[in-house]
């Protein structure tokens, strides 16, 4: 998911993270002809994808793929991964390759880490594949990420937060006011450092949870425990965590992302309802308000 709002909104978006992930449009709206091969990483048609891009790109669904190039992109994808294998992470490599160059991307595939959000706050061991799918592997890629995005930052808040969660109403941001037809919960939240709630221009971190990793399954576990928040209370950077819910329709039962195409077969695209309703919760937050 965190690929797919960035080539699509290329335009607004400056750099992106991805985590044990896969390619954009991977799935090709068949999930059932893809799923595999999308989380094993073979027989992906890399080559089709690129070109998909670039013709919904000149079509205007997505923002123009120049906009990625220079951009940069963090890649993690852990040797002990049995649900993402690596070999799909490194077809995500090669189709980023196609929008820009390669010393753009910081790319850890040497971690021995099973599937997993990768952080320093975490409990779980890094070779251990349990809920909330959160390890600690001893390095911080929340560290490296923000580097590659905004520069040299202030140390980590080791200590108690100075800013405060916010829980806010998801529901005014999707179609109809209804997020739960598009599986998403109708809270989600927002990590506001001190410094931007006092009014001071502060940037914006979009933070998407994995399947089985919303508050519905895991409480705000990944909210409070993804690792950036203590970079971002030191570094005036507000975190929005959107948030799913499991469903059986549209049939998500363990509240992923759209990535391959349940609510509707644009779900790649700009007009897709999930990454709509998560852009404009981003344009609320651009816009200067807090007030969600």
């Amino acid at each position: 998911m965190a690929t797919q709002l960035q080539v699509a909104y290329s335009k607004a978006i400056y750099g992106t993270a991805v985590m044990a992930g896969g390619t954009y449009y991977c799935a090709q709206d068949n999930d059932a002809l893809w799923g595999e091969a999308c989380a094993t990483g073979v027989s992906v048609p890399v080559s089709s994808l690129v070109s998909y891009t670039n013709k919904e790109a000149s079509a205007g669904a997505i923002d123009p793929v120049s906009n990625i190039v220079g951009k940069p992109i963090y890649m993690f994808s852990g040797t002990l991964d049995t649900v993402d294998y690596q070999a799909t992470m490194n077809d995500l490599y090669q189709y980023y390759q196609s929008f820009t160059s390669g010393s753009e991307i910081t790319y850890n595939n040497h971690t021995a880490a099973e599937h997993s959000w990768v952080s320093p706050d975490a409990l779980t061991a890094c070779q251990y594949l349990a809920l909330p799918y959160i390890n600690n592997c001893g390095i911080d890629p929340e560290q490296t990420f923000l580097t590659m995005f905004y520069g040299t930052l202030q140390a980590r808040n080791s200590g108690a937060l100075g800013g405060s969660f916010i829980q806010f109403n998801q529901n005014p941001f999707c179609a109809n006011g209804n997020c739960a037809a598009l599986s998403m919960d109708s809270t989600g939240w927002v990590f506001v450092p001190k410094n931007c709630a006092a009014g001071q221009a502060c940037r914006l971190v979009v933070a998407l949870h994995g399947c089985s990793q919303n508050q519905e399954t895991v409480g705000t576990t990944f909210v409070h425990d993804s690792g950036i928040n203590e970079w971002a209370d030191t570094n005036n950077i507000i975190v929005l965590y959107p948030q799913t819910i499991d469903a059986y329709a549209p049939y998500n039962p363990y509240g992923c992302w759209d990535w391959w195409g349940y609510t509707n077969n644009h779900y790649a695209l700009k007009s897709a309802p999930q990454m709509t309703a998560i852009m404009a919760e981003v344009n609320k937050l651009a816009g200067g308000s807090l007030q969600l």
